[in-house]
């Protein structure tokens, strides 16, 4: 598991060395020879989405994500578990909900041929790799619940 997230967490910093890496050449162009690159927003746009897709991914399983744990450090050990059981019972819904939608948009932008304005890139890949990472997360979320639901069975 722990290969998996280094693998989940090296996409989503690829994705934001690229979008770091497109916004000072855009502003640099821009700027210095007042040229631009063609869809650099939007690359840059669909850039995020996806590190953004696979950061959550790894936070998930890892739950490295922003929390308040002032209820949860003064609650008994069995509450806690509890707690667990069901913070990843709604981390794996909303995933999975949100990884059906996305793939519904993929499927939509696939038939309507929406493309980018300059360049007229097709934008359905770009959706399907931000719904491959939140599907990353709903299937770690499940496995967080799993894992959850077996701890709180034996305390």
């Amino acid at each position: 598991m722990a290969r998996l997230i280094q693998a989940i967490e090296a996409v989503a910093g690829i994705f934001l060395v690229l979008i770091a890496l497109l916004t000072v050449t855009e502003a640099g162009l821009r700027y210095a020879l007042g040229m631009r690159i063609p869809d650099a927003y939007i690359g840059a746009t669909a850039l995020q989405g996806i590190a953004i897709a696979w950061g959550i991914a790894c936070t998930t399983w890892t739950r490295r994500h922003i929390s308040v744990d002032a209820v949860y450090l003064l609650a008994p050990v069995w509450a806690r578990s509890a707690m667990n059981v069901f913070a990843s019972a709604v981390t794996f819904l909303a995933m999975g909900t949100l990884m059906w939608m996305l793939w519904r948009k993929t499927g939509q932008s696939l038939r309507s041929g929406e493309v980018s304005n300059d360049l007229l890139l097709p934008l359905w890949p770009v959706i399907a790799a931000t719904a491959t990472g939140i599907g990353a997360a709903a299937a770690l979320g499940f496995l967080r619940l799993l894992r959850d639901m077996m701890e709180f069975r034996t305390r």
